[in-house]
């Protein structure tokens, strides 16, 4: 869920909102789990290269 989180939430340009109604969960729920990925990666996904170098990790798996 984590990695599906992830890959809306830069699809819909870090929105909480809109990644919430895509996953049809709480915006809340996406604060968690977004700050649950920062930890978990050591990244910060309100930096622009933390951001670039997540979403080419996902293109490349």
């Amino acid at each position: 869920m984590l990695l599906e989180t992830l890959e809306v939430f830069l699809a819909h340009d870090c929105s909480w909102t809109r990644t919430a109604e895509a996953l049809h969960i709480h915006v809340n729920t996406v604060h968690y789990r977004v700050e649950r990925i920062e930890v978990l990666t050591g990244r910060d996904l309100s930096r622009l290269d933390d951001r670039v170098d997540l979403r080419a990790a996902l293109l490349c798996r």
